[in-house]
């Protein structure tokens, strides 16, 4: 036997790796099988562990860039975008 079929749910989730369009469609997708588990179901878990690692991600990329889309100097206030991300972040079941 290889692996275990089972993800391990205290595992981090990386996905730095991925661009932003990759994270956005990850997103929605993750939201649409969230809206169809139901309360309660195992299956909520796993999916919230990857909207908050995904979310975090984002909060972090926009984060690092201005107004502009450039990079921005350090100590620069986030942007209202941010924000917004870090709020769903906080509570990924509600829609957005």
């Amino acid at each position: 036997m290889q692996g275990s079929s089972v993800p391990d749910p205290s595992r981090g989730h990386d996905v730095s790796g991925l661009t932003d369009a990759e994270l956005e469609r990850t997103r929605r997708e993750l939201q649409a099988s969230l809206a169809l588990a139901r309360p309660g179901s195992a299956t909520r878990v796993p999916i919230l562990a990857h909207l908050s690692a995904i979310n975090t991600e984002l909060a972090g990329r926009s984060a690092g860039r201005g107004a502009n889309g450039k990079p921005s100097s350090p100590g620069t206030r986030t942007s209202s975008d941010a924000s917004i991300r870090a709020s769903r972040s906080a509570n990924p079941g509600r829609p957005g």
